[in-house]
């Protein structure tokens, strides 16, 4: 039975995610994320993931995390709302990641 109403549904990403891993070879390279949090949380933490890795840090994180197409969408308050949002999952994410090295460094 296909997908087909719902090509983009969340079981479906799961899935193929892990098909590229499992043909890639790259099962247990760094992809996990804290299983209970937010999808936008998931995006951020990945990008901190990938810029620590890089050796980068973060100066500006709502210019590096902010979807800037939605912010051109949004009114005042809305891309207010937006930006503290950002934000508190940019400071969640860095604490999460901080604590994560902090264990596997002991």
């Amino acid at each position: 039975m296909s997908n087909v109403k719902h090509p983009k549904c969340k079981l479906r990403t799961l899935a193929s995610e892990a098909k590229a891993r499992l043909c890639n070879n790259t099962y247990g390279e760094g992809q996990n994320a804290p299983k209970n949090i937010t999808p936008q949380q998931r995006e951020i933490y990945l990008k901190l993931c990938a810029l620590k890795r890089s050796g980068e840090k973060v100066d500006n994180p709502i210019d590096c995390f902010a979807d800037q197409k939605k912010m051109s969408t949004l009114s005042h308050d809305e891309k207010q709302r937006y930006i503290l949002q950002i934000c508190a999952d940019y400071v969640s994410m860095r604490n999460i990641l901080e604590n994560a090295d902090a264990h596997s460094a002991v």
